[in-house]
This record gives C-alpha cells, sequence and structure tokens, in this order.
C-alpha cells in the first residue's frame, strides 16, 4: 500500500472510532480527539511486544546527475539529516559513567577513563555490531546506549553521502526543520500512552543502520519544546565541546546557565577546528536554531554556522 494513504485511512479510521465511542457513551462528541477526550482502543500487536511498520520507497534513477533529481541520497540518509538536527545528543561524561557500570563493558574494555572519546567511540561501535553484547547492559541504561547507537548511525549514513549534503543551503536547511519539526514531535505522542520506545531502522544499497531512537523522556522533552524556524546570530562563549558526537556546551546572552548545544555530524568537519580554535576565546558568533521550552524560554541550540566577529 502507499505509506501516505494508509496513512491516512488510519489517522481518519482511528478518529471516526474515537468519536463514535465517545457518541455511543454520551449522545455527542468533541471535534477534537484531545489527551483527555481519547479512549482506549489499542492496535494488536503482531508479535509480542512489538509493532513494526515496514515502508519501501522507489529508488532514484541510477545515474547520479539526473536532472529530475535535487539530491541523490535514500529517504533514510534525509531522515538521518532532519533527526540530527531536531534530536539532542548524549552527554559524553553521562555516557562513560553508564558503561563503566556495565560489568560486561569493563570486563572486556576496562574503565573509559573521563574525557576519552576514542576508546568510549571504539566501544558504542562495538555495541552497535554485536547484539548479544548490547543484551547484557542493564535495562535501565539501555535507552542511553541506544541513542548513542543511533547518533554513530546517522553520523555513518551521512559521512557517504557528503558530496549531495552539501547541496543543501542554508534556506532549504531552514525549511526542512520548519517542515519536520512538527512532524516529528507529532510522532512523540505516541508515547502518551503506549509505546515505550521507538527505533527507525534504515536499509539501503546493502547496509542497515539504527538512525533514529526515543524513549518515553525524549518524546517528553521533545512534545514540551519547539525549534524556532529562523535562525539566529548570537555571541557565545564555548565552554566544552566533544568532537567525536558535536555535543557541547556554551555561554550565551539569552540563557542564566550554560545551554547545551549540538553540530549537525554532516557538518563537523565544516565547523570543527573553528569550534576547537573558538574555544580558547571569550566569544564566537554563532548561528543557531534555538530549542525552546512551552514558556519560550531557550534550552538548547543547533549550530548551524560560525561568522567571523562583528566590527
Amino acid at each position: 500500500m502507499n505509506f501516505y494513504e494508509a496513512s491516512r485511512f488510519q489517522y481518519a479510521a482511528s478518529r471516526l472510532l474515537v468519536k463514535l465511542s465517545q457518541f455511543r457513551d454520551s449522545g455527542r462528541f468533541g471535534q477534537k480527539v484531545t489527551s483527555q477526550t481519547n479512549v482506549g482502543i489499542v492496535l494488536t500487536a503482531q508479535e509480542s511486544g512489538s509493532f513494526r511498520i515496514n515502508v519501501d520507497a522507489p529508488e532514484q534513477p541510477a545515474a547520479s546527475d539526473d536532472a529530475n533529481s535535487f539530491v541523490t541520497m535514500s529517504l533514510g540518509d534525509l531522515f538521518s539529516y532532519v533527526a540530527e538536527r531536531l534530536i539532542e545528543k548524549t552527554d559524553d561524561e553521562v555516557l562513560t559513567n553508564v558503561l563503566n557500570a556495565q560489568p560486561a563493558i569493563v570486563d572486556q574494555w576496562g574503565r573509559i577513563p573521563p574525557g576519552d572519546g576514542e576508546r568510549l567511540q571504539e566501544v558504542i561501535r562495538a555495541l552497535m555490531n554485536d547484539p548479544d553484547l548490547r543484551a547484557t547492559i542493564f535495562p535501565e541504561s539501555a535507552a542511553m546506549i541506544e541513542r548513542r547507537i543511533s547518533e554513530l548511525g546517522r553520523q555513518e549514513s551521512l559521512d557517504a553521502k557528503t558530496a549531495q549534503v552539501t547541496k543543501i543551503d542554508p534556506v532549504r536547511e531552514q525549511k526542512l526543520i520548519s517542515m519536520a519539526a512538527p512532524l516529528v514531535t507529532e510522532m512523540a505522542t505516541a508515547f502518551r500512552r503506549s509505546a515505550s520506545t521507538l527505533t527507525v531502522k534504515t536499509a539501503f544499497a546493502g547496509r542497515s543502520a539504527n538512525v533514529f531512537y526515543l524513549d518515553q523522556t525524549m518524546a517528553e522533552d521533545i512534545e514540551s519544546t519547539k525549534v524556532d524556524q529562523e535562525i539566529t546570530s548570537i555571541l557565545g562563549n564555548i565552554i566544552q565541546y566533544n568532537k567525536e558526537n558535536g555535543w557541547g556546551k556554551v555561554r550565551v546572552a539569552i540563557a542564566k546557565q550554560p545551554l547545551s548545544f549540538s553540530v549537525p555530524s554532516d557538518q563537523k568537519r565544516a565547523l570543527q577546528s573553528t569550534l576547537l580554535d573558538q574555544m580558547g576565546r571569550d566569544q564566537v558568533y554563532l548561528q543557531v536554531y534555538i530549542v525552546r521550552d512551552l514558556a519560550k524560554e531557550p534550552v538548547r541550540l543547533i549550530i548551524a554556522g560560525i561568522l567571523p566577529l562583528p566590527e
């Protein structure tokens, strides 16, 4: 079935059944289906505890210079591009502490020293490629590991498409983020009553990867924040930056406390040397998307570029 048509059917059918249920109970129904008016009509799992939605998109023409294609990328690659800009990245210090608490990890690699990004990346890559090893992780720590594995999957997906990603100019990037942000927020509504985790896996040209992971805590964060649609240029003082996954912290005038920021993996190559150089300076002129909470207060930043300091 066509995915869009099937999804529209599912959306319409679910709204119809909820409203019929409301009508059956009270003789009337609301115009909107909200968390309060939603009723307990559930999908039956196709297998115990798991729902799988497999979609297959048409392949692009083989010629890379085909005039009808703006970029030659799989939809999974584009999904990775969007997710890199919307999903908050993991903190290496927290992740290191999580891994150092896992007996199977310590037995094989020893304790990971604080700040050793290369060793941390080595362990994550091993977990990424070994499901049996991943199964030894304590359940309460699994979400943090899955988040980093998805970050690594997105990075590898976009690294393989560097030439195509560079075709997405800032104007198109801004339009993509404005379009995608509310839809990703809508995806997070599955966690209000039902879902505990969501994983998006891509498969293209013989390679597969986990590129998106949400748990209930992440979903709550997504639902309670909004990404600005416009880029903001702002002066800041970078106090921390991890070159492995592009996560850092910066002091800016719009917040009392330092804000975390993320650099999309496909932008690290272009921005990383400047970021590392600017860490020793009082100010850097950043182009950012500001992520705000429901009170419109800034909670984190997504770095889109670096400008020369204003005169």
